[in-house]
């Protein structure tokens, strides 16, 4: 797939008022029980560990519908799109004519995904907390419980109750920093939007493995 992402010291946090740090987490949980459906668009940026801009930039949109229904698709510079109905997930290489399908056994796992598009349990999966806020953005920390997690940390800013920008660390050091545009909110999505129709003579790969 071409696409793929420490705490604040206290003295800084002194400055702040208890009041502006909670905003980022309540943002969150109002954003998962509120919102039942959105779309927008995205750009995204990718960063080596030397703090160096790679080449996997891109460009795209995004849509989905609650519970576990998204879709994930890159116009640039590379075709691609990820998709889900819940029950089975989609990677599409358009420039491969290539589509590998993998059966879901269960919920989204725990993933940067699941803590936008998933249910409102997401603190079963991720230790959450308030940063200071930057750049107009009120900040959240979140770190995955499970040490096998490709992602060591996940940052969310939102603005007006919505993520406009997210930053995903690996466990390499390299970060994917997403912004958010366009972002309209229970719009009127069918299950069927995320259903992949295999196009006429694409290659179906199988992909057995769990996650």
């Amino acid at each position: 797939m071409k696409s793929f992402v420490s705490a604040a010291v206290l003295t800084a946090l002194g400055c702040f008022s208890l009041a502006s740090f909670a905003a980022a987490t309540d943002d969150l949980s109002r954003f998962l029980k509120n919102v039942t459906s959105a779309q927008g668009s995205f750009e995204q940026k990718v960063f080596t560990r030397e703090g160096e801009n790679k080449e996997a930039a891109g460009t795209g949109d995004f849509a989905f519908l609650r519970p576990g229904k998204f879709k994930w698709h890159y116009n640039a510079p590379f075709e691609e799109l990820i998709v889900t109905d819940g029950k089975t997930l989609w990677l599409y290489d358009t420039e491969l004519e290539q589509v590998t399908q993998k059966q879901l056994s269960g919920a989204i796992p725990a993933s940067p995904a699941l803590l936008l598009f998933g249910a409102q349990d997401f603190r079963k999966d991720f230790n959450v907390e308030n940063l200071a806020s930057k750049d107009g953005l009120d900040w959240l920390k979140a770190t995955p419980k499970d040490d096998s997690n490709a992602f060591s940390e996940v940052r969310i800013g939102f603005k007006n109750g919505l993520p406009q920008e997210m930053t995903l660390k690996d466990n390499f050091g390299q970060e994917t920093r997403l912004s958010f545009e366009n972002f309209k909110t229970n719009v009127k999505l069918q299950a069927s939007d995320f259903v992949f129709k295999i196009p006429k003579g694409v290659e179906v790969l199988k992909d057995s493995s769990s996650f």
